[in-house]
């Protein structure tokens, strides 16, 4: 093999290689996946007469070190206007404990239609465990967990919840909630909210009791970006092997030439 030859066939290796090591590491770089149900308009209009509850996702939960940055629900009509204040959740055995506190929403009568904004974060983590899951207050929450003011039928609902997957494509359109005899005074970090049968701050809605008490379906969703990148000792194979192979290629045309 010709000099010239044997120095295109490593510059091509070596170019190869990095190629593949850096589109391998871009497939692991980051993704955006989003939990709840669709925040486009909801097959029915019920809207939430009590101030001031809390409702859960209970369908699904976030991937493992998503960072949870947006929030994204549907104005329904209304009077005047209706405050959200989306929460992080960490679920244990039908129990909902309060990790994360973002920025309150002004949502306007005149909003309607699906609608985003940044979760933020006043206190607490975005970062998301294993089991964790999000919801909203309906009303003000500050950092420290106090609600400033209460309000209602900030978001729609369907009552039984919908049938299908949620928006992740698993999961379900399952969400629980503070039914109206419920008196939510804090949803400061470490505030429960428990399924009945199970120990909590709040109670959360009893579906055995049926009526209007089953769980729901509200038209909120979050997203979650997951960042990473790849291995170190999986770009230093692939870098290790395309290195290989130039050497193969080096030591044929060094013994060729003896």
């Amino acid at each position: 093999m010709a000099k010239s030859n044997l120095r295109v066939v490593v510059r091509f290796v070596g170019l190869l290689t990095l190629v593949l090591a850096l589109s391998l590491s871009s497939g692991w770089a980051s993704g955006i996946t989003d939990i709840g149900s669709s925040s486009a308009s909801p097959g029915g209009s019920n809207v939430d007469s009590a101030f001031g509850e809390v409702y859960i996702y209970n369908g699904g939960v976030f991937q493992n070190g998503e960072t949870v940055n947006t929030f994204n629900w549907f104005g329904p009509v209304f009077s005047g206007t209706a405050s959200l204040t989306p929460i992080l959740f960490s679920e244990s055995d039908g129990v909902f404990t309060v990790v994360g506190i973002g920025n309150a929403i002004t949502s306007l009568a005149s909003g309607l239609g699906s609608q985003t904004t940044a979760f933020g974060l006043q206190s607490g983590s975005n970062v998301a465990g294993t089991t964790w899951t999000f919801g909203f207050l309906e009303g003000v929450a500050t950092s420290n967990g106090t609600i400033a003011s209460a309000s209602r039928s900030g978001v729609p609902f369907d009552s039984p919840i919908d049938g299908g997957t949620g928006t992740q494509g698993s999961g379900t359109n399952d969400w629980v909630y503070t039914p109206s005899t419920v008196d939510v005074t804090t949803v400061a970090l470490g505030t429960s909210f428990a399924i009945p049968g199970n120990a909590g701050n709040f109670t959360l809605n009893n579906p055995e009791n049926g009526g209007f008490n089953v769980d729901r379906t509200y038209s909120a969703n979050a997203d979650g970006l997951l960042s990473g990148v790849a291995e170190p000792g999986t770009f230093s194979l692939i870098t290790g092997a395309g290195l290989v192979l130039a050497g193969l290629f080096r030591y044929r045309y060094t013994r060729g030439r003896s």
